[in-house]
């Protein structure tokens, strides 16, 4: 895989979004959805009931003006707490606050299958922000998202027109992408200086396993390209799996490791992705833990 940068103008700069494609089919689709979607307005229902578990926060209007506002939208569809990344997102509203004070208002909309388990995951990662419960899903009725929740995310104006699309928790160069157009700077003329990476074992089963415990396993990356490899973030599909790693550069022909602790919640099959993000020329990088986990 490669990265593609994609620059997208409509009468003036509106910014940029970077994703990894396999193919051209793949590679148009996300034009396309970058094409429909840049400059559109997203339009807003009356009377979402909005929730703060925080009683100290009020409770944020759409309507409010605001220079920027980032809206993410989150279906009931598949894993919920794999889709939230409530950490990532506390981690960008204190940077967003620190850096762009009164500025950015942020916006999630939550189509609750089971409000009982996201006031549960809310509680766990200690999320106080006020967030909206659309149980009617009448934010997606009008306005008819992207399927594929890496394009439910978008940077609005103060007009509530799309100017960049992309999912920020899910990929660290969205966020800077949103923070430059934020704070007024130019996106990125050209792409990093990329290597090349081996992984030795990128898939790693742990065998049998109980829920409860913690099991841990270390991925290994060799540096095979003529520059410096360095790892920006990593990300994994669950907040059962913890990854580590070093910050620092790695010279070519050099190796380093990415180790992962995991703690089953649930019996059953068990596979979770840890997505490796970096200067490497096949970024992001996919690594697996597998197992069987039974009841403890």
């Amino acid at each position: 895989m490669r990265h593609i940068y994609i620059m997208c103008s409509i009468g003036v700069l509106l910014g940029c979004m970077l994703t990894a494609c396999k193919g051209d089919r793949q590679t148009e689709s996300v034009r396309k959805i970058v094409t429909e979607w840049t400059g559109k307005e997203i339009r807003f229902p009356e009377g979402i009931p909005c929730v703060a578990a925080d009683k100290d926060s009020d409770c944020i209007s759409p309507s409010r003006p605001t220079t920027y506002k980032i809206l993410a939208y989150f279906d009931s569809i598949g894993c919920t707490s794999c889709k939230l990344r409530l950490m990532d997102w506390q981690k960008m509203l204190a940077e967003a606050d620190s850096l762009f004070p009164g500025k950015v208002d942020f916006l999630f909309f939550f189509q609750p299958k089971n409000e009982r388990e996201l006031a549960y995951l809310f509680k766990r990662d200690g999320f106080r922000y006020p967030v909206f419960f659309d149980r009617e899903n009448q934010l997606e009725r009008l306005n008819r998202f992207p399927s594929k929740m890496e394009y439910q995310c978008f940077l609005l104006n103060s007009e509530n027109k799309v100017i960049l699309i992309g999912n920020p928790a899910l990929n660290p160069k969205v966020w800077e992408l949103f923070k430059r157009q934020i704070g007024g700077e130019p996106p990125p003329e050209q792409e990093t200086v990329q290597t090349t990476v081996l992984v030795e074992t990128p898939g790693q089963d742990l065998g049998a396993m109980r829920t409860g415990e913690t099991y841990a396993c270390t991925f290994v990356l060799r540096n095979t390209g003529d520059r410096s490899l360095v790892i920006m973030d990593i990300k994994t599909s669950c907040g059962c799996t913890v990854p580590t790693w070093s910050r620092q550069p790695v010279a070519p022909g050099a190796t380093t490791e990415v180790k992962v602790e995991v703690k089953p919640e649930t019996p059953g099959s068990f596979r979770k992705t840890i997505t490796v993000y970096g200067n490497m020329e096949n970024a992001p990088l996919q690594l697996a833990v597998v197992g069987e986990v039974a009841d403890h």
